[in-house]
């Protein structure tokens, strides 16, 4: 089966270790596929502060921009200080020693 689909896609999970869990299947899907996390905060529609991630392509350099739209597309809601730890380009990610900075909006 095969299917398109637009990268970054962002995704909320209420536990770091669902994110872990998110990041192992994605590789054993397709290696290319990298999860990172990048925010913490609470959905638009409301209730407690999840971690945030974003899927891309291995190689896909992400732009703050790129992230953002995939952010707002998934419900994080800016407007409640949702902290992002905005990847580095032209690295890794965390399972692959990807470094984060962190930027408050």
């Amino acid at each position: 089966m095969q299917a398109d689909i637009e990268l970054p896609k962002a995704f909320s999970v209420g536990d770091d270790r669902e994110l872990l869990l998110i990041q192992h299947l994605m590789t054993r899907l397709n290696p290319k596929l990298l999860v990172i996390q990048v925010a913490t905060g609470v959905h638009v529609d409301g209730g407690s502060t999840v971690n945030w991630g974003v899927v891309h392509m291995d190689g896909q350099s992400l732009t703050d921009n790129e992230v953002h739209a995939a952010l707002q597309e998934a419900g994080l809601d800016f407007q409640h200080n949702a902290e992002l730890q905005m990847p580095l380009m032209g690295q890794q990610s965390p399972g692959r020693d990807r470094a984060n900075a962190s930027l408050i909006v």
